[in-house]
């Protein structure tokens, strides 16, 4: 048995009195490619921000590739979500005043990646998600659906081991959501894992496996 992609070690999530879920425990090995469902409030969103080292759980570890996120600095964690982990959360947060090439090569300026062979896989993945026309285009011009498509391009640029991705598609027509599936399918064969929480059945069938987090277990 190799090292898990990523362990969840008797996990809790608590706001205050309320406990969202505790002692949960999950393996996910490599290659990953699962789906998070469940109603609203029951930590979905929570879990795949730990997995990010954005949300620090109440108690427990979260280990991905073997490492604890609880042990690493936050230069480490930085690193972690440079080189390891691709985050598309469901509000975007691309910079509205930079244009979507910029947005999309702001990822590299941290890595210390090559600036033009970012350019030519922003090009790339922008022509699989039919954003060509756009990327010379301030951020603010952009609709919802548009700026989501670009939040999951900026996520894949580094090319990350794996995905962490909320509602991906929620925002999009059926064209631009197969789209998007057709491009994870293609990163897929270049080894990305996927960790995504969606509702969307579309996306629900291009998943291995789907996992339903409710009233705190995990199953």
């Amino acid at each position: 048995m190799g090292t898990p992609l990523i362990e969840l070690r008797q996990l809790a999530l608590r706001f205050g009195s309320t406990t969202v879920f505790e002692k949960l425990n999950w393996t996910f090995d490599d290659p990953c490619w699962c789906a998070i469902v469940g109603p609203s409030g029951s930590g979905k969103t929570s879990l795949i921000h730990m997995v990010a080292g954005l949300e620090r759980p109440s108690e427990g570890e979260v280990f991905v590739a073997g490492r604890s996120l609880s042990s690493m600095s936050d230069e480490e964690l930085s690193r972690h979500r440079q080189q390891t982990v691709g985050t598309a959360f469901q509000h975007f947060h691309v910079q509205t005043d930079k244009t979507a090439l910029d947005n999309m090569l702001l990822p590299l300026f941290f890595s210390g990646a090559d600036l033009d062979e970012g350019r030519k896989r922003a090009a790339d993945l922008c022509a699989a998600l039919d954003l060509t026309p756009f990327l010379q285009a301030p951020v603010r011009q952009l609709s919802g659906g548009q700026r989501q498509r670009l939040a999951l391009a900026r996520a894949l640029m580094n090319q990350p081991r794996i995905l962490l991705a909320d509602e991906p598609i929620g925002n999009l027509d059926a064209e631009n959501a197969s789209r998007v599936l057709d491009l994870l399918r293609r990163e897929r064969e270049r080894g990305l894992n996927l960790l995504v929480v969606t509702h969307d059945d579309f996306l629900l069938q291009g998943v291995d496996k789907v996992l339903r987090l409710e009233n705190g277990v995990l199953s």
